[in-house]
């Protein structure tokens, strides 16, 4: 499954509440980022399920909140929940991500 971890991406976040964002880690491996075959809750505003984005990392240092970039655009993180690959072989991450638009 590590041949798939094709793209880049970097670990943002906000702590502070101020008004720019902190750098966590860049260049982090993740596979690319594709519609969500899910939304992270079943409150999430359906008016919004465009915005949804899904990628898979073996990075572990994201939580819901954070922001992930790639390619130039911004994705806040929705939902960070472990998964399995290859019958438990091998650990990843799913995330659901929501494009920033205007990012």
């Amino acid at each position: 499954m590590d041949s798939f971890l094709t793209n880049t991406c970097d670990h943002l976040n906000n702590p502070t509440g101020a008004a720019t964002l902190s750098e966590v880690a860049t260049g982090i491996a993740c596979m690319p980022i594709d519609p969500a075959s899910k939304a992270p809750t079943d409150d999430y505003p359906i008016s919004k399920l465009f915005l949804l984005r899904e990628t898979f990392t073996k990075y572990a240092d994201f939580v819901t909140g954070d922001y992930l970039v790639s390619g130039g655009t911004t994705y806040a993180v929705r939902f960070v929940g472990p998964w399995a690959a290859q019958g438990g072989l091998d650990a990843f991450y799913h995330l659901i991500l929501e494009e920033q638009l205007g990012s």
